[in-house]
């Protein structure tokens, strides 16, 4: 459970070190608000889906392996949700903790 849970309370040290800092909320609201006139070029939806690759591992095969040691009636539904719930949030919650550091 140590390697599991143990980024997570480093993230949150981060993130309160992180809003605490002079200029964070610069960081923040540029991480916040996006500008909209750049979702019109493809590149930058050609980055977001290699993002996404990288990100869920997909094609990697270590959602296979993984699934190899689930039980034969394990809800597979319930945890592709779990999974992509998790793993959004861990990247929002980064995402935060890095731009309030650069802000």
């Amino acid at each position: 459970y140590f390697t599991a849970l143990f980024p997570y309370v480093v993230l949150f040290i981060l993130l309160i070190r992180g809003v605490t800092l002079q200029g964070a909320d610069i960081g923040l609201e540029f991480y916040l608000k996006p500008n909209i006139t750049r979702l019109g070029d493809p590149q930058v939806w050609m980055d977001a889906g290699t993002q996404v690759f990288f990100s869920y591992s997909i094609g990697l095969g270590s959602l296979i392996a993984l699934g190899s040691y689930n039980k034969f009636n394990n809800n597979c539904h319930r945890d592709a949700i779990v999974f992509a719930c998790v793993n959004s949030g861990t990247s929002i919650l980064s995402g935060i903790v890095i731009f309030s550091f650069l802000g």
